[in-house]
């Protein structure tokens, strides 16, 4: 059954890309919400090898998994969970782009793993999108932890998104002619989302930003959580500052890599 307007054959087409490296833990929710089924088990039936079409306006179109070399089963899990699977080095920015490549929708949306989209956010973007003005957006993070800091950053990130720099745990979203007009996400180990907005922000093509206030994403606190908030905040502050003052991103990745036991991007 439709669900309004955006459900008819003239709605813009929403395609999803999740970049991965061990994420078999939290890839299986995140899949469910975006493709509109139940997560898949380890003996569901294998993939197609045509991307995953899903008729709801709260749904993705299309949901690609970039891989950057998962040891933990993750690939296949997402296939099996309805996902076009592709597989890289590992390096966020190499990953998004190889994954943007092989959609054909009209809007791409860019999620981490550990994040999850409340119910109505997806149909929120297409939404935004149906404003010809509007040419990239942002969704409200929600982190999963209680805390006045957590709120604080929360904010935090919502000014900036408004502003145009767009994190990649806010959920970006642009029309694809853009993406493609801009270049796209470059190869780069750290910071390819603030390199992406920067061109965006210089492009006379961008078009209108916005923070889509009914698109929630949640976000897991699992980075916080190990490492301890003022140390993993503090960290990310001087790594972007660093980043900005012109340190290659490839010296700046090896102070934020996973430590041992944790897989987050």
């Amino acid at each position: 059954m439709a669900d309004g307007p955006l459900d008819t054959p003239a709605a813009l087409s929403l395609g999803v890309v999740v970049p991965t490296l061990n994420e078999a833990a939290a890839l299986p929710r995140l899949l469910e919400r975006l493709v509109g089924r139940p997560a898949a088990g380890p003996d569901d039936i294998p993939r197609s090898e045509e991307p995953s079409a899903v008729g709801s306006a709260d749904h993705a179109d299309c949901v690609v998994v970039a891989d950057g070399g998962s040891a933990d089963g993750t690939p296949a899990l997402a296939a099996r969970g309805g996902a076009r699977v592709v597989e890289s080095s590992a390096g966020r920015g190499g990953q998004l782009a190889a994954g943007a490549a092989l959609l054909e929708t009209d809007l791409l949306l860019f999620i981490h793993a550990d994040c999850l989209p409340q119910a109505g956010a997806l149909a929120a973007v297409r939404r935004a999108f149906s404003d010809p003005a509007v040419g990239r957006c942002a969704m409200v993070q929600a982190i999963a932890a209680p805390g006045w800091h957590f709120r604080a950053l929360e904010r935090c990130a919502a000014r900036r998104a408004r502003r145009g720099l767009v994190y990649g745990d806010c959920g970006l979203g642009l029309r694809r002619s853009l993406y493609e007009a801009v270049g796209g996400f470059q190869d780069l180990p750290i910071f390819e989302d603030l390199d992406l907005s920067q061109r965006l922000l210089a492009s006379p093509l961008a078009g209108r930003m916005v923070l889509v206030e009914d698109a929630v994403l949640g976000l897991s606190a699992r980075r916080w959580q190990h490492e301890g908030f003022l140390r993993c905040t503090l960290r990310n502050w001087a790594l972007t500052k660093a980043w900005r003052l012109g340190l290659a991103p490839k010296k700046l990745a090896r102070f934020y890599r996973p430590p041992a036991g944790e897989h987050a991007q």
